[in-house]
């Protein structure tokens, strides 16, 4: 398990494409931050200037898309990288036991989204200075529980793409996924509008849609839940058990197709 664990962490640190990913990463928090830094609004005559706790919110928006980019690039061509192709065969006959192979991979992926944390952080401190790290109302405990959200959520973003890659190939999922996520932001977005609402009925009468979404991984919620986080209100549990089970149905997946692999492709997509 360790030696797994640390030759993909080795394979993380040849790969120039997440490098890249973490050194864009770094750009945009900083310059992002920095740029907040010197910003004024000027509201009905009343000027106010952006400081270290406006900064913090803002920095989080970054985190998360650029978190997004990592989890996607890990999912689609890194994870599946050694299991397609010549490559797979070597990989089915390791005296490894299969299981080994999604957990290293969530644990890969999570370091990467870890690392991205530290990056917000450490621009964080370089624009604003260690003082602002240091005061008591630092809002650490926000920031933990929402990394840890978004730990959950992306880790099952990664795994889903990475058994869509298994199947079909990188390039038909960098455009299933793309479309899929863009369909579960609308179908979240029409539900939180009629959602306790008199006009619930218009949900009903799209019934077998809305159950299939509802039971899907809440994507198109995400953003809300972040928000909720954000404002100091709770991501209902309900949210974080469905996404913990699709967590297991994905690496299931992975792991099932780890233990009883198809006939090779003598091509990759």
């Amino acid at each position: 398990m360790s030696a797994l664990f640390l030759e993909n962490c080795r394979y993380v640190l040849r790969s120039r494409m997440v490098l890249f990913v973490l050194f864009f990463s770094s750009i945009i928090h900083y310059s992002g931050m920095k740029f907040l830094n010197h910003v004024t609004l000027s509201i009905q005559g009343a000027v106010s200037i952006l400081g270290p706790k406006e900064a913090v919110y803002t920095a989080l928006i970054f985190q998360i898309f650029t978190s997004l980019c990592i989890a996607a690039v890990y999912g689609i061509w890194m994870a599946p990288y050694a299991h397609r192709g010549e490559r797979s065969v070597l990989t089915h006959v390791l005296p490894v036991s299969k299981i080994n192979f999604p957990v290293c991979y969530l644990l890969c992926c999570g370091l990467l989204l870890f690392i991205n944390q530290l990056v917000m952080i450490g621009s964080y401190t370089g624009v604003f200075g260690f003082a602002a790290v240091l005061k008591p109302e630092f809002p650490w405990w926000f920031l933990g529980k929402t990394f840890l959200f978004q730990l959950l959520c992306l880790e099952v973003v990664m795994s889903g793409l990475a058994v869509s890659s298994l199947f079909f190939g990188q390039v038909a999922t960098f455009f299933i996924g793309g479309t899929f996520i863009f369909v579960l932001q609308i179908l979240g977005a029409i539900a939180s509008v009629f959602s306790g609402k008199p006009g619930q009925e218009v949900l009903s009468s799209t019934g077998i849609l809305f159950l299939i979404y509802k039971n899907l991984p809440p994507v198109g919620e995400f953003l809300m839940d972040i928000k909720k986080l954000i404002t100091g209100e709770t991501v209902g549990v309900e949210h974080w058990l469905l996404w913990f089970v699709w967590l297991l149905i994905f690496n299931g997946l992975f792991f099932m197709k780890m233990k009883y692999p198809t006939q090779a492709r003598s091509t990759e997509a």
